[in-house]
């Protein structure tokens, strides 16, 4: 695992990138908004997941966003979007790895940054959502609960002019939107859900379907909302990954 330099609005990323020996392509990792409760036993997070990608012989790189974890910087979901791009930047430059072709993976919300990180040309060849919501029932439209959610259950830092008057910091959710985006996307959609999301419930993921009906659609039973924990979803990427960047 190699260190990444990543910077986006001044603000330090952590971030890393595995590569195998003649990868086939890359895969950017997104993560979703945090929880401040600690990681199950023997979850590794996204780099363990970027590992996995590259046994299989994929270069995967990972990032935690803006004020996730050692990362600098207050939460906004317009900064999100700004991040990715940076680390799309980043690729460009490193040797390895900038002349693959790219897919990224956005988990919950990573993938609706991702969706529309895309849409507003991110120059990649493939868009893989897992849980990703619809739109932002749970943000958007009530700026204060938003705040609470994203200082108390997520444990993220905002900027202080956020904490005196939050609505146009929460306005920025309905731009960030993956229903608005996925029907605009002109690369190959991946959609993979679990029926026994409780966070982000599976209708979301066949709301994505209809607005995009090209997209591949692959619901797993009894998954939960952290998805990429299970076998099945790794294998739909990898099984993608091979049509789409072959």
């Amino acid at each position: 695992m190699e260190a990444l330099e990543v910077v986006s609005d001044g603000h330090r990323l952590n971030a890393g990138v595995v590569v195998p020996e003649n990868p086939r392509g890359l895969v950017v990792l997104l993560h979703g908004i945090p929880s401040i409760s600690p990681p199950e036993p023997g979850d590794t997070g996204y780099p363990g997941l970027a590992e996995r990608f590259a046994a299989a012989g994929w270069a995967a790189l990972w990032v935690d966003m803006r004020a996730v974890r050692g990362s600098e910087g207050h939460f906004s979901i317009e900064g999100w979007v700004r991040d990715l791009q940076a680390v799309l930047d980043v690729r460009g430059r490193h040797p390895q790895i900038k002349d693959l072709p790219t897919v990224v993976v956005g988990s919950s919300a990573g993938g609706a940054v991702a969706a529309t990180a895309v849409n507003r040309g991110a120059g990649v060849r493939g868009l893989a959502l897992l849980a990703a919501p619809a739109s932002w029932v749970s943000f958007a439209g009530d700026p204060a609960d938003a705040l609470r959610r994203i200082t108390e259950e997520a444990g993220m830092t905002v900027a202080p002019d956020v904490i005196e008057d939050p609505i146009a910091w929460a306005d920025e959710f309905q731009g960030v939107a993956t229903i608005a985006a996925i029907g605009h996307i002109d690369v190959p959609v991946l959609i993979v859900h679990g029926t026994a999301d409780s966070v982000v419930p599976v209708q979301h993921a066949h709301l994505l379907a209809e607005a995009a009906p090209d997209a591949e659609l692959r619901i797993i039973e009894g998954a939960e909302h952290q998805v990429r924990k299970e076998p099945a979803a790794v294998d739909a990427l990898l099984e993608w990954m091979e049509k789409v960047l072959a």
